[in-house]
């Protein structure tokens, strides 16, 4: 499905090139330069700043790219933390018996200001009772698609890598250790997964960024999330083979409205191919207001295990079992279907199914 948003890209680039070829001899998706380039131009049309992703050599020392920003509900203000902090025992609380730490990391050309990402934290510290580290990489993401992907998610993950090792030999024991992750950010958290060889608690993948990880080509498992990256990991799916991955590879893979573009709240009327980016790049972003709203035990996104959308639908899936998007899963184990409303907070009656 995500041809048709590859066909829309192609009709923007056509229109700002003055292209007058066919639509093969403007992009082959073969490529993943190019398929990163068309990713460039979209994304562009929806923020109003092409020319600004940047490109070329990163010059800048990696701890001033990649910080981490870390508070409890005693200091909710998040303060940075750095590798080998002295003071990270006053900014972490070791003595927390469960959810030692949940380290959140954004996507491509976003940072850790944002709205979304901040209040993540704070309500993990009101309803969780957890640390909060917020991952910010803003200068690396703000990058090429390709390079962002390709190279930049190394340069992340491996640092954060080396974080984790940290608190890890300042006596948090990695089981304990939670990653969250939008994006180009759910794929890092499968990295550092993988670095660890699988040995922290969980990841929550919020609609792992799909091109050049999965599509055109699988980059392989030790480079992009699945579950053999943690003891648990959970996949939120809402733009399916658009701008996330295609098939969940989690333990367990929550598919609101069958997981694809335009989600509830992203319908809107799509008279261009800015507009059409705009509700993909919404269907997005939808993942993380999912993730953030279910840290709130009120707000239950109850999934039910089905082969697929269409069972679901057809309510093939009653007597199967039902499981919880976000941190309070049974760990159960599946594909789990669920259909949210298009206003906030977004739950749908599940008993209406």
């Amino acid at each position: 499905m995500y041809h048709k948003t590859i066909l829309a890209v192609l009709s923007v680039i056509a229109t700002l090139t003055g292209v007058k070829c066919g639509l093969v001899d403007i992009f082959n998706i073969s490529s993943d330069y190019n398929l990163a380039s068309a990713l460039d131009i979209a994304f562009a049309l929806t923020r109003n700043d092409i020319g600004l992703v940047l490109s070329g050599e990163i010059t800048t020392p990696i701890e001033e790219d990649v910080t981490f920003w870390c508070g409890n509900r005693e200091s909710p203000g998040l303060s940075q933390t750095f590798l080998d902090d002295p003071e990270v025992q006053q900014k972490i609380d070791f003595t927390k018996p469960i959810h030692y730490v949940m380290l959140v990391t954004h996507g491509w050309l976003d940072n850790h200001e944002l709205s979304w990402i901040q209040q993540t934290a704070q309500d993990a510290l009101q309803f969780i009772d957890t640390n909060v580290c917020i991952v910010g990489w803003g200068r690396l993401a703000k990058y090429n698609y390709f390079q962002a992907a390709k190279e930049n998610t190394r340069l992340v993950s491996d640092y954060l890598t080396r974080f984790v090792d940290f608190l890890n030999q300042e006596g948090m024991s990695l089981d304990v250790i939670t990653l969250a992750g939008h994006s180009l950010g759910a794929q890092i958290c499968g990295q550092v997964g993988s670095n660890l060889n699988g040995q922290i608690a969980e990841i929550y993948g919020i609609d792992p960024a799909g091109p050049l990880f999965t599509f055109p080509l699988d980059v392989g498992k030790g480079n992009r999330l699945d579950k053999s990256d943690a003891k648990y990991v959970q996949m939120i799916l809402t733009s399916r083979y658009m701008l996330g991955v295609g098939a969940g590879d989690g333990h367990e893979n929550f598919i609101p409205n069958g997981g694809t573009s335009p989600q509830p709240n992203c319908v809107f009327p799509v008279t261009s191919d800015a507009e059409m980016a705009d509700q993909i790049v919404c269907s997005h972003l939808h993942a993380t207001s999912l993730f953030r709203l279910s840290l709130d035990p009120s707000n239950a996104f109850i999934g039910v295990q089905c082969i697929n959308w269409v069972a679901y639908l057809l309510k093939s899936c009653l007597l199967n079992p039902r499981d919880l998007l976000g941190v309070y899963n049974q760990k159960l184990g599946g594909d789990f279907y669920l259909q949210t409303s298009a206003d906030a907070p977004y739950v749908k009656n599940s008993k209406k199914y």
